[in-house]
């Protein structure tokens, strides 16, 4: 049977709405501005299963955030993990672990090869986000990154968009975290319920902690120490799309929080704490 985008998206996206938690840091503390905010849902409904359909998934990318493990697809009714990777073989095994899950493979070049894997969750670094899409994609399987879909060099839009276009039976996602926290489902299930009216302006903005004065996290080759621009607002406007389900119809304003952002980003705007 053949994925559809929209079972693809069900059974990951959308199903792990609340189960993204704070990673631990390497100290062994939650990591700053990682923290949940508690609503009080309703439990005493059940989750259904949108199918009886299981996707056969790769996750790759265990490291300091542990993204490749907090959206909980390896727990998902739907999803039949067949295999994890990270570069470093301690993060793989303790990703393994976490998991559950026997099979693991040295690289992404290596978990690609598998014909039994149907999509694969990429949570690397995110200079690498567009190129792992890309070979995924090349592979003939669906693919999923965490954020950002690219990073830095807007050729790499360029050739992902491409990709995609030319893989038309395949599904690329982005995995906007922001999109599964808890207080973003509460409020969608509000706007769904009509509390908020007809909304006909929104406005977001985001910081990183590490404005604020907490340290910088450690990343792959230390990709986090030297800011660049990132093209796109995500953050920053996750709560508008995420809550009412719909798109921006100014493409004005889209420029002018990008704008700002890349100002952020190149010291131009220290003040103006817009997403980096």
């Amino acid at each position: 049977m053949d994925i559809s985008r929209r079972h693809f998206l069900s059974a990951s996206t959308l199903a792990a709405g609340a189960t993204v938690a704070a990673a631990a840091a390497q100290a062994g503390e939650a990591i700053k501005g990682f923290d949940q905010t508690q609503t009080d849902a309703d439990k005493s409904k059940s989750w259904k299963p949108f199918s009886d359909r299981k996707i056969r998934m790769g996750i790759v990318g265990h490291g300091v955030c542990q993204f490749g493990l907090q959206f909980s697809l390896q727990t998902h009714p739907n999803v039949e993990l067949i295999a994890v990777s990270d570069l470093f073989p301690d993060r793989c095994a303790d990703m393994a672990r976490q998991a559950k899950c026997a099979k693991t493979y040295p690289s992404l070049e290596e978990m690609v090869k598998d014909d039994r894997i149907e999509a694969i969750y990429c949570a690397t670094d995110a200079p690498a986000h567009a190129k792992h899409a890309i070979l995924c994609m090349q592979h003939g399987k669906h693919v999923a990154t965490a954020v950002p879909a690219f990073r830095g060099d807007i050729e790499d839009a360029e050739k992902l968009l491409e990709c995609v276009r030319k893989n038309k039976g395949l599904v690329y996602a982005m995995f906007e975290t922001s999109t599964c926290r808890d207080d973003l489902y509460a409020m969608a299930k509000l706007y769904a319920a009509g509390v908020f009216g007809n909304i006909v302006y929104a406005e977001g903005e985001y910081c990183h902690p590490h404005v604020l004065g907490t340290p910088s996290l450690g990343s792959y080759k230390d990709w986090r120490k030297n800011g660049c621009p990132m093209w796109y607002p995500t953050h920053s406007t996750a709560y508008y799309i995420s809550v009412t389900h719909k798109s921006f119809i100014d493409r004005t304003q889209i420029t002018y929080c990008v704008k700002r952002a890349e100002r952020w980003v190149s010291g131009a705007g220290m003040g103006e704490e817009w997403d980096s």
